[in-house]
This record gives structure tokens, C-alpha cells and sequence, in this order.
């Protein structure tokens, strides 16, 4: 049993106890004061995670209740001991700062932990007793497998399928080919995607009846008992009756199993398989005699289809398209009648308000076909179709459920989190992760930061088919990922229940509507409309400790400086659609802070933010001048971790930098400016990954900077902002790159392009972007050197003619991007030798590159290779 405000609260605790490295904490005699009480709650805290969190009690639902019952008594006890310590750091702070006394909130605090900390102790013991009970009954066991009834036939029913023909072609072709030795294939999908329709269209399909002796099926589910998978097999082939072998000790009917299918071709389905102990429980029983016998898995999990058979055969089943929805819902609503012509355009907006999910648009048909067929009826369903498919009686939610409840208590945060963001949106994968560790739901894990566990959590999610991959990355990592709206309708129903977060809406309500009142001790708010004025003018929000808002309205006046009073506790404060005209002084009072997003006209950063010492992430939408000014005593900010501002930013020049003036924990910042070399600068962030910076100079003799300082940096963009200032190519540019950088983007810098040799050995660099001048000249030559780790290469609005270049030269390209570079000859042919390339994008207004591309996708597919694809794009249209 996990809890991230537990955890969270701990680490919080310890920083104040142990920490050493911030004068705002050590510096405040009324922290110190309090240091001994803070120790002995924290002892308190790591005995209870000791004898609760790692705690299983999984014997049976009357236990499993009393888990429940005892994490959220957690989950209440620890949130009371974070407002406590939370509000007394806030009141210290306060009254060790002359400016924060000004803005009125002086009131101190001490803390009082006496009923805390005596609700801890009978917690502790209770759960030290049920350990000890559960023990001597031997209750406290791994969790087993339950029981279930096997359920099997021989040949099973197809329903009315749609858009799986092309789908079931591959699977019957790789399933029926020559290979001898047993083969494992998996069909990989979410819930209610159709994996076990396919897998039924395939098990009846004519031709796998006439290949395969022997045919099984047997579906698994989340909890199983090995008998019944053995018995559901054997019956599934038709040996024996359930009656007959239900009588049989498990070993023999293990025997039998093994013995009918030895020697033959055999097929057999395993659907709906959860975990790998299934698989490692059933896969002995299956001989591999090398007579062609297949496998064929279905699962929502990835890691169980690698598990089964690593690099083997995976089919990712993929959404309806819009055609292919609208098809399934007339053939289910009027069988082999057409629809009515009044009826086409609301039954193809409810089509597409299915978003491809066969689930959802069989259970909107079979209450479209039972209701009335009038135009009213239909367009009033298209309003809300998700309300009426959650609606629905049988209960289909629960199918999707299943993938909820299968999820570790870490990835439920995230995956809960993700519903609170409005319907429909994509959702950039960088902010998200940035929420999530701010939110404390990532923790150490090794050596790995916490931002890479957290895109571990992602792809895990995206893996369970929990979230969709909306946009890639050059390199094809994931840019923004989305949710199924029948997904974030289980998420809100499952986020209130757990109290989570609170969801607040006024769209629809008139402006002088009564604000909506907050749920007992919510501590998230997810809202669109103006609630910050409305919750800070009636003082309503004692324990508010995230508020993230998509207003509709472009501008909000923050109004007074006391408006933040009420969120003395905020951590994370996201206001990026709501336009502010100041950044109220009152800021600093929310010390507590950990990601502050904001969308100001101001030009200047204001000194007193950076007393936010929690501050993790920092994003300012671009302002009307584009240009933000740091403070100098931006280094105060010690547990800064991104500081992601649409602006060039300036940063105060420091000679003789100290260990007080460095950015130690800063990972990520865009968009710096730069003078020259700009060394003592890059010298004070050391630890930075990702870093975008605006070059000012060149022209006077300045050297290129040397960003080989950065021995952690992996993606960096440098632009010229005055490219027609920069010196020409003749000047003597020396240019320096950590062995680190795995995407690098130049764009203005007018280098020559012998420079590229510094480039072209980078060992690690997955993505170069050459943009707009970046190198100028009329030749590329490549020469014998290798593009080792390079996938993507981009050239956009240069001047070269002639590009010499050779397949050998970049042995792991899959994408190329030539736009704008109208004097270019054509492509050097020898790019169209490259095993790995996928694509190839070209500006249809280069007739001679067109013309050289065509060439090599003829010749390509002459020797047989269609994977290579050419995409020629039209006026104003980008490629990322």
C-alpha cells in the first residue's frame, strides 16, 4: 500500500531536519526552534511506513475492506500532519521576512503535533497487532491465485466485425508460414479495442481450421485457477466432458493436456492474459515437436507479449478510424438495412464521438436500434455520448475497470491525474511529466533522475494501452500522449471516489452562478473558469494544495496583492491560459510551492519569487516584448529543475562566480541569451540536460561558445536571433560539443561546413536540425565519417548546391527533411541505400530534388524494399 503524501511529507521533513544547504531554512531561528519536534514525528511517520505501507493483508474481501479502512485513516492522519508542519513553515517564514510581513499574512503559528502524533501511535499499534493475528493464522501470505470457472468452447460465435480484415490477413499469414519450431504471437490493444474479436475472426478463419490439427482456446482474466485453464483446454478440444475431468487430480489432467496436443500442429488462443505467472504456468504444457504449432496471445499489457516470447511477432491493434466507426454502428443499429437519410449526420457524430473504441460504438448501437429512430433522439445522444454509454446498464465501465484495478498504486496517481485535464486535450508529455513530480508522485529509483522514472511510469502506462501516443519526437519518443474519453470518465468517477481531485466546471452557467462548493479537504482543483477569485474572496481553500486552470477567457486580473492568502499551501500553481497584467508580491507567501506556471506582460522576474526555495518547475508564456529579465539572486531558487520561459531571458553577469551562485539541480532552460564565449555562465548550470539559447555577437570576433562544459546536456537548439549579422563563412569558427548531446538544433550560425566534422562524430546524437543559414556554403561533402546514432536529419533554408553523401555515412537514418534549400541539386543517391530509412520529406517547389527522390523510390522498390516512403509536402506546411 502506497501513499505519495506519506512519502512526499517525509522527504519534506527530512530537508528541514538534515538539510544544510539553504539559508532560508537554516537562517530561521523558528525552524531550528523546532527541529527536535520535527524529528520525533518523523520517527513516528517511518514506523508506520514500516509496519502499514509495506504491509500486505490480502486474505479474503473482509481483510482487503480493512485495508482499505486503513489507508485512507493514513491517507487523513498524514494530510492533517503536512497542514500542520506546512503552516508552520509558511507563519516562520513569514515572520523571518520583513516583505512577507508586509503583506499581512504575519500570523505565527506554532506547531501542535500532540493529536498527530497520538493517532500514529494507535495506528502503529493496531497494525502491529493485525500482523501479529495474521501470522499466528497464517493469513499474511502471498497473495494466490482465485478461483474461476473455465468457460471454453470449440468454435467460437463471430459477432459483426469491422475494419479487422487487413488486421486478420497479417495474423493468418504469419501464423500459417513456414517456420517449424513453436511460435508465440501476441495481439497487444486497451480494453474493449477488439483483441478478442479479432482472435476469434482469426481461430474460425477457413484456412486455420484446414492447417492446424488441433485448435484451443482458453481465456484467462485477472484472477484464474490452473486447473480450470487446463480443463478449458481440454474441453476446448473436445476430449473429454467437464464432468468427467473435473474429477481429476490437477497432475493428470496436466498429463492429458500435454499428451493430446504431442506430435500435432496445434493452435491455441490464450485470451485476456494478465500477468506472467499465467504464462509461466501454462507454457509447459505446450510440446514443440517443430510441426509448425502457433501461440497466439491477448493481452492490454506489452510487457506479457515481451515476456512470452522477447523481439516476437506483436500486432498493436490500433483505433477505428471514423469510416470504419460510422460502419460498425449502422450494420449493429439497422443489421443489413440502410439508415435513413435524416439520421447520417447524427449517427456519424456519434460515431465519431466514440473516437474509434468498438466498445463504445457497440454499446451506443444496441441502445440506438432499441430506441426511437428519429432525427431529435439521435442528435440529443450525439450531445453527450460518453453520459450514455457510462449510463448504460450492463455496465461496460467495468470492462475498462479491470485495467484501473490491475494498476500498481504508483501509476493510479498518474493515471488519475491525466482525467483531470479537459476533455479531448493532447497533452504536451513534458508538462505532464513536470505535474508529476511536483505533485511527489515520482521517487528515487536508483540512478535514474526523477523526470526519467517518471517517463518510465508513462510508457508503462501507454504500454497497459492506458494512454494514447498522440505526437513523436524526431527521435520517436513520446511528445504528447492523450486519454480516451471513456478512459477519463472511469478516471473522474474513480477520482472522486478516492477523493483525488475535484473537477469544477461553469461552462453553461450564467456569470453570477454560486460558486461550486469544494469537497471535505480536497486538496486538488481541476477547473476552467474563474475560481481562483471566487475561492480567494470567500477564503475557502485551507487545504488546497494544487490548482490547475484552463480558463476559456484569454485575461484575468489577479487583482489585489492578498488574493493568495487562502493557498498558503499550494505546491503546484498552473495558470498558463489565463493572461495576468503583474505578478502580485503576495507570491512569495507560498513557500511551498513546487511548479508555477504563468502567462504575465512582465519583463522582469521580481527578486522576492525566488524565495520560493521548493520551486521545481518555472514556466512563463511569452510576454508582448519577448525578453524577461532574471534576478541576480536567481541562485536562491535551490531546487529549481526547469525553467522553461517563452522569452529570451537574460541572467545577470557574475565575474567571480561562488558555490552560492550555481544552479546545481537546474536540468532544463530555454531560451538563454548569450554574449560570446558566455563560460562563467554555462559554468554555473552544470548538471543541465536540455538548454535552447539565443547567440548575441560574432560579428566582433567572438568565439563560438564552448558548450562541451555541459557534460550532462543531450538536447541543445542555438539560434542566431541576427543572422544577418553573424560573421560569414569564411571566419575561423571553432565549435564544441559534449560526447552527451543527442539532438542538436543550429539555426543562423553561418558556419562552414568543414565544421561539420565536429558534428558528425558526436556518439550519441539521435537528431540534427540545420535551419535557416545555420552552415552556409555551396558543398556538403561527408567524407568516409559516420553519422553513428543519427535518425533524423533536417535541412531548411540553405544555401547549398551539392550534397555528397554515401549509406555508409549514416547507418541508423529512418527520416530525412530537405525544405526550403531551393539550389540543391538533388538527393545523393546513396541515401536511398540506407537500410533503416523509413522517409523522406521534400519541398514540392525543388523540382530537381523531387525529380532525384522519385528516382530512388523507384529503384527501391525494384530491389524490393517498400518500407521506404517519399512525402512531398506543400506551401507552409512543417516537419518537426
Amino acid at each position: 500500500m502506497a501513499n505519495t503524501g506519506l512519502e512526499l511529507l517525509m522527504e519534506n521533513l527530512k530537508q528541514l531536519i538534515r538539510y544544510d544547504g539553504n539559508p532560508l531554512i537554516n537562517d530561521n531561528p523558528f525552524v531550528q526552534d523546532k527541529r527536535p519536534q520535527l524529528e520525533l514525528l518523523y520517527q513516528d511517520l517511518e514506523s508506520l511506513r514500516t509496519f502499514v505501507i509495506e504491509m500486505k493483508i490480502t486474505k479474503g474481501p473482509h481483510d482487503l475492506e480493512n485495508n482499505r479502512k486503513l489507508e485512507r485513516r493514513v491517507r487523513v492522519i498524514v494530510e492533517e500532519a503536512e497542514d500542520i508542519v506546512d503552516l508552520f513553515l509558511t507563519s516562520a517564514f513569514i515572520r523571518n521576512s520583513t516583505s512577507m510581513m508586509m503583506c499581512g499574512a504575519d500570523n505565527y503559528r506554532s506547531p501542535n503535533f500532540d493529536s498527530v502524533m497520538k493517532e500514529l501511535k494507535s495506528i502503529i499499534k493496531e497494525t502491529m497487532d493485525k500482523k501479529m493475528q495474521s501470522q499466528s493464522e497464517g493469513l499474511l501470505l502471498p497473495p494466490g491465485t482465485l478461483h474461476s470457472k473455465y468457460s471454453s468452447s470449440g468454435v467460437l460465435k463471430e459477432d459483426i466485425i469491422v475494419g479487422l480484415d487487413d488486421d486478420s490477413m497479417v495474423l493468418v499469414e504469419r501464423l500459417a508460414g513456414y517456420q517449424k519450431k513453436l511460435d508465440i504471437i501476441s495481439i497487444v490493444g486497451m480494453g474493449g479495442l477488439g483483441k478478442t474479436t479479432l482472435a476469434t475472426k482469426v481461430f474460425n478463419d477457413r484456412y486455420i481450421v484446414y492447417h492446424f490439427h488441433v485448435r484451443a482456446w482458453v481465456s484467462v482474466s485477472q484472477a484464474f485457477s490452473m486447473k480450470d485453464l487446463l480443463i478449458s483446454l481440454l474441453t476446448s478440444i473436445g476430449k473429454l466432458a467437464p464432468e468427467e475431468i473435473d474429477k481429476l487430480k490437477v497432475e493428470k489432467v496436466s498429463e492429458l493436456l500435454y499428451r493430446s496436443l504431442k506430435g500435432k500442429r496445434y493452435f491455441i488462443v490464450i485470451d485476456d492474459v494478465w500477468s506472467t505467472k499465467a504464462w509461466d504456468a501454462l507454457k509447459i504444457h505446450f510440446p514443440d515437436d517443430n510441426t509448425g504449432s502457433r501461440i497466439l496471445l491477448t493481452t492490454r499489457l506489452s510487457e506479457i507479449a515481451f515476456y512470452a516470447k522477447p523481439g516476437g511477432f506483436t500486432h498493436y491493434l490500433q483505433l477505428l478510424t471514423k469510416e470504419e466507426s460510422w460502419e460498425l454502428l449502422s450494420r449493429k443499429v439497422f443489421q443489413k438495412d440502410c439508415c435513413p437519410k435524416r439520421l447520417l449526420k447524427p449517427g456519424m457524430q456519434i460515431a465519431k464521438k466514440c473516437q474509434g473504441l468498438p466498445l463504445a460504438v457497440v454499446v451506443i448501437a444496441g441502445m440506438l436500434a432499441k430506441g426511437e429512430k428519429s432525427q431529435e433522439v439521435w442528435e440529443e445522444v450525439a450531445k453527450s455520448v460518453v453520459s450514455y454509454i457510462v449510463g448504460d446498464p450492463k455496465g461496460y465501465l467495468n470492462t475498462l475497470a479491470l485495467s484501473y484495478d490491475h494498476l500498481p498504486r504508483h501509476l493510479r496517481d498518474c493515471f488519475l491525474y491525466v482525467a483531470g485535464f479537459p476533455e479531448d486535450t493532447v497533452i504536451p508529455v513534458r508538462r505532464l511529466i513536470w505535474l508529476w513530480v511536483a505533485e511527489g508522485f515520482i521517487h528515487d529509483h536508483g540512478q535514474k533522475s526523477l523526470e526519467e522514472v517518471a517517463e518510465d511510469y508513462l510508457m508503462d502506462l501507454v504500454d497497459r494501452s492506458l494512454l494514447i501516443v498522440s505526437k513523436r519526437r524526431s527521435n520517436g519518443g513520446i511528445k504528447a500522449c492523450r486519454i480516451h474519453d471513456l478512459l477519463r470518465e472511469l478516471c473522474l468517477k474513480k477520482a472522486t471516489e478516492e477523493n483525488f481531485f475535484q473537477q469544477i466546471s461553469r461552462l453553461g452557467h450564467s456569470s453570477s452562478s454560486k460558486f461550486i462548493p469544494l469537497q471535505e479537504r480536497q486538496r486538488r482543483i481541476f477547473t476552467d473558469s474563474k475560481f481562483l477569485s471566487e475561492i480567494s474572496s470567500d477564503h475557502s481553500a485551507p487545504h488546497i494544495r494544487s490548482f490547475l486552470c484552463f480558463n476559456k477567457e484569454w485575461y484575468f486580473s489577479l487583482g489585489v496583492q492578498r488574493c493568495f492568502h487562502p493557498f498558503l499551501l499550494l505546491r503546484v500553481l498552473d495558470l498558463l491560459t489565463i493572461h495576468t497584467s503583474i505578478l502580485p508580491l503576495a507570491l512569495e507567501l507560498l513557500v511551498h510551492l513546487r511548479h508555477l506556471g504563468l502567462w504575465s506582460e512582465v519583463t522582469k522576474l521580481p527578486s522576492s519569487v525566488c524565495n520560493l526555495w521548493n520551486l521545481q518547475t518555472l514556466i512563463l508564456k511569452e510576454n508582448y516584448s519577448g525578453f524577461m529579465k532574471l534576478p541576480e539572486n536567481i541562485a536562491k531558487m535551490v531546487s529549481l529543475r526547469h525553467m522553461w520561459i517563452e522569452m529570451i531571458i537574460s541572467v545577470p553577469d557574475i565575474h567571480k562566480s561562488s558555490s552560492s551562485d550555481m544552479l546545481y539541480n537546474l536540468q532544463t532552460i530555454s531560451m538563454l541569451r548569450l554574449q560570446g564565449t558566455a563560460e562563467n555562465l554555462l559554468k554555473r548550470i552544470p548538471n543541465v540536460r536540455k538548454l535552447g539559447c539565443a547567440l548575441y555577437g560574432g560579428h566582433n570576433g567572438d568565439a563560438f561558445p564552448n558548450f562541451s562544459l555541459l557534460d550532462h546536456l543531450e538536447t541543445l537548439k542555438v539560434i542566431h536571433p541576427d543572422v544577418l549579422e553573424v560573421e560569414s563563412l569564411f571566419s575561423n569558427k571553432h565549435i564544441n560539443f559534449p560526447v552527451t548531446l543527442k539532438k542538436l538544433t543550429l539555426s543562423g550560425s553561418r558556419l562552414p561546413w568543414i565544421a561539420m566534422s565536429n558534428i558528425q562524430w558526436l556518439p550519441n546524437l539521435e537528431v540534427l536540425k540545420l535551419l535557416n543559414y545555420a552552415f552556409e556554403g555551396p558543398s556538403w561533402d561527408t567524407g568516409e565519417g559516420q553519422f553513428r546514432q543519427l535518425k533524423f536529419l533536417k535541412l531548411q533554408n540553405l544555401d547549398i548546391h551539392q550534397w555528397e553523401a554515401y549509406s555508409n555515412n549514416f547507418p541508423c537514418l529512418k527520416r530525412l527533411a530537405l525544405l526550403e534549400c531551393y539550389y540543391l541539386t538533388g538527393i545523393p543517391e546513396g541515401v536511398g541505400g540506407i537500410p533503416t530509412l523509413e522517409m523522406i520529406d521534400i519541398d514540392k517547389r525543388n523540382h530537381s530534388v523531387v525529380k532525384s527522390a522519385n528516382k530512388i523510390l523507384e529503384k527501391q522498390h525494384a530491389l524490393g524494399n517498400y518500407e521506404l516512403k517519399v512525402n512531398v509536402i506543400g506551401f507552409l506546411t512543417s516537419i518537426r
